[in-house]
């Protein structure tokens, strides 16, 4: 196996993963660490080193609120450790790969885990990348910075930034971006191509996958993308402008006690974390900057400036339950409303929601999702104008515990195939849906068709991509079967528009 190998800064050893055919490269730093004067600066370039670099261990984790002892649902669910290492030197990425030699050029996986852009880790138990590296694939998970760490916004920075030719604001999301690139040049020596990368992440690290998708800084970055459980654009997901965000930079500089980014930089990181997890839910994300993200991904959608990668998106059934702050479908409205511009008097006519009761009607009935809607347009633009295919799914199976329902984040277990370090009592249905899904994902990677055999060369059920006549969903339940559905409104509006141009 392939466990020691040079990186563009130095030598790594790996350690074997618990099936010794993989070998695990754990807190591999790929930037700097942004403390003292990198405090709030877009990610720098890592340093070398001497010898051998142990990659046996997870670097730690990002400054957020400490694991395990809130009592909260994922808490119980994989937040269990309390006293897992965290720190502002928290930019380390790792690597499980199947491969013997440097030169087998395998398909790579980068993942970006979720948490609200507040908190999360690469190290949370189910995201283990050994099942992923079984089937031939390479599975990189990279750290970021969260809340203020990673969102914060000042003029001080936006001026600072530009005096270096760098982004103020957005940190976490540019530590991605690092880590990303950092695979794109280093992959190589882990048996990795890196023509071939697939970028993935859920919630939040969903959210953030559709940024990196519609970053014009990534043309030609990577080649795929797959979305798990990510709000493309609504209520829930905002994106303020630079002078708002700015404006709100310098309300959380007064509640440091301190006027410039010099003396906040000064503070102890855990100074800065409680101001940060004292302010209010959904306050630390990203900013319409200018270069990063110039606009909001559904507005590069529309315009179809994304960039030309392969997709794959979802969402599990029941995970807007509590998700639908008061507002939402108005903030929906203005949203769309503006996303479509001179088109929206057309969008009521053809669905039919002429009044802002009425899409509230809609958007509050059990029949919508968030997370779908956004998924849905994405695919809707990309028919419009003959892109890619394009595949999406619903997970729906029922989830054994006190907590019936495929709840927001169960998906995860089983993308993963890590259902045996779950508390939950899983059947042998849900093992199989778990070795479908994980095949469906590293199939995806491979060649862009989530389609093949199983294990034992038995076909899988057929996935078909959207075609402009209806829907194609892959229900992911205990039964497994592809589901034709008649489009939303946002979907009906697409098509009627595809109808019109020929």
């Amino acid at each position: 196996m392939l466990i020691e190998t040079t990186t563009e800064n130095g030598r790594v050893l790996g350690i074997p993963a618990a099936d010794p055919r993989i070998t695990a490269f754990k807190g591999i730093p790929f930037a700097a660490p942004p403390v003292g004067a990198l405090r709030w600066r877009a990610p720098q370039p890592a340093g070398n080193w001497e010898g051998i670099r142990d990659c046996s261990r997870f670097g730690p984790i990002s400054m957020q609120e400490t694991p395990g002892i809130g009592g909260g649902f994922y808490d119980r669910e994989w937040h269990v450790d309390p006293d897992i290492p965290m720190s502002e030197d928290c930019l380390y990425l790792n690597i499980w790969t199947p491969a013997k030699s440097a030169n087998e050029k395998l398909p790579v996986m980068v993942w970006i885990f979720g948490g609200g852009m507040t908190c999360g880790y690469p190290a949370e138990m189910e995201f283990d990348g050994e099942r992923i590296a079984r089937r031939g694939v390479i599975l990189v998970s990279v750290n970021y910075r969260l809340n203020a760490f990673g969102f914060l916004a000042h003029p001080e920075l936006t001026q600072e930034a530009s005096a270096h030719g760098e982004t103020g604001t957005n940190f976490g999301l540019l530590d991605q971006q690092a880590g990303i690139r950092w695979v794109k040049r280093n992959i190589a020596a882990f048996g990795g191509d890196p023509d071939n990368i697939t970028v993935f992440g859920q919630s939040a690290g969903g959210r953030s996958t559709w940024i990196q998708v519609t970053s014009p800084t990534n043309a030609g970055l990577f080649s795929k993308a797959i979305v798990q459980s990510a709000v493309l654009d609504s209520g829930i997901a905002v994106y303020p402008d630079l002078p708002d965000a700015e404006q709100e930079g310098r309300d959380f500089l007064s509640s440091l006690g301190v006027r410039t980014i010099a003396e906040a930089r000064a503070l102890p990181a855990d100074t800065v974390l409680r101001a940060a997890l004292a302010c209010r839910p959904f306050r630390w994300g990203p900013v319409i900057d200018g270069t990063f993200l110039p606009e909001s991904p559904v507005k590069a959608f529309a315009s179809h400036r994304e960039n030309d990668v392969l997709l794959m998106a979802g969402n599990t059934a029941d995970e807007v339950r509590g998700l639908r702050p008061a507002g939402t479908a108005d903030l929906f409205r203005e949203k769309m409303a503006a996303a479509y511009g001179d088109d929206w008097p057309e969008f009521d006519r053809l669905t039919h929601i002429h009044s802002d009761a009425d899409l509230l009607a809609y958007y509050e009935s059990p029949a919508f999702n968030a997370f779908e809607i956004g998924n849905h347009f994405a695919a809707a633009k990309r028919l419009e104008c003959g892109g890619k295919p394009v595949y999406l799914y619903r997970f729906d199976p029922e989830i054994p515990g006190d907590d019936a329902g495929s709840f927001h984040s169960s998906d995860l277990w089983f993308v993963f195939e890590t259902l045996a370090k779950c508390w939950r009592p899983f059947r042998g249905v849900h093992y199989d849906l778990a070795r479908h899904m994980c095949n469906y994902w590293t199939n995806f990677a491979k060649t862009g068709d989530p389609n093949g055999p199983d294990q034992d060369g038995t076909p899988m059920p057929d996935w078909r991509p959207v075609d402009k006549a209806y829907m194609n969903i892959m229900l992911l339940n205990e039964q497994q079967y592809t589901r034709r559905e008649t489009p939303d409104p946002v979907m009906a509006f697409e098509m009627a528009r595809l109808d019109r141009k020929k």
